[in-house]
């Protein structure tokens, strides 16, 4: 039997659940590959593009070409399972939509997690069997079959959408994009004609994290790129960041980073 064979599985794991802290950065080297968070935090970004946050269910696509930068607060956990392909199938998959390559909106919700959830078991189910035409053949319609899920999912609407996702996005995006800004969000809430209260909550329950716990990722991930990609000094980083000087960065940044700038810059910098 020849079907499916112009692809292949490169990496597949079972949902588990694992702990996680800082955000990693992930290259997929001629690779694509569909992520699954079913349970637990996420957040990540494609490039240098701002920070995405999601709460599982959820789903991203991830690929060649461009680095990928994901993980969970720390100290949480998150149920993930992913399915990693290559092959001349796979572009047929981009050219007739299937298969879509985001730079934004990264994470795709998804309503029907026991059905999807199910077709995940299935497909990794056929893959446990090495060498086998058949089971590798109902591998890549599984996989079909999970990528039209996914494009149900995407762009769903109904009583349970946000109505205020599309201005959360916009406020999140300029968050990330100028975090060092002393952010008032009883102002933000105002302009939305929200109470405080009700706007914290909507936050909360789109990104996963309150607008204060939001601004600080944002500001320590701008730390992180000025550690990896500058010489300035750390007084300096913390002033662009929007600390409030040196002993503020290092007590924040060794609380959620489990390192000091120093050490983080000696590890990751580009010019070590």
């Amino acid at each position: 039997m020849d079907f499916g064979k112009d692809l292949r599985f490169v990496r597949v794991s079972n949902s588990s659940s694992k702990t996680c802290a800082s955000a990693d950065r992930h290259f997929f080297k001629g690779y694509y590959g569909v992520q699954l968070i079913f349970e637990g935090e996420i957040y990540g970004a494609v490039g240098d593009n701002p920070l995405e946050y999601a709460k599982g269910p959820v789903a991203f696509i991830s690929y060649p070409g461009v680095p990928f930068t994901y993980g969970s607060p720390e100290g949480t956990y998150r149920n993930i399972a992913y399915i990693c392909f290559e092959g001349d199938r796979v572009q047929e998959y981009i050219r007739t939509g299937l298969l879509k390559l985001r730079e934004k909106q990264l994470f795709i919700p998804i309503s029907d997690s026991r059905k999807l959830f199910s077709t995940v078991e299935l497909l990794l189910r056929n893959l446990a069997v090495p060498g086998n035409a058949i089971h590798h053949a109902r591998a890549v319609l599984l996989l079909e079959e999970l990528l039209l899920q996914l494009q149900e999912a995407d762009g769903t609407t109904g009583p349970g959408v946000n109505p205020y996702r599309g201005k959360l996005h916009e406020l999140c995006s300029k968050i990330a994009t100028e975090p060092e800004l002393d952010w008032d969000f009883k102002q933000e809430s105002l302009s939305m004609q929200l109470s405080y209260a009700h706007f914290r909550r909507i936050f909360t329950r789109e990104t996963g994290l309150s607008p204060k716990q939001y601004l600080l990722e944002c500001r320590l991930r701008q730390v992180e790129r000025l550690l990896i990609n500058t010489n300035d000094r750390i007084s300096e980083i913390a002033e662009k960041c929007g600390f409030e000087g040196v002993f503020h960065l290092f007590r924040i940044f060794k609380k959620h980073r489990r390192l000091a700038p120093s050490q983080f810059r000696k590890i990751y910098s580009i010019t070590h």
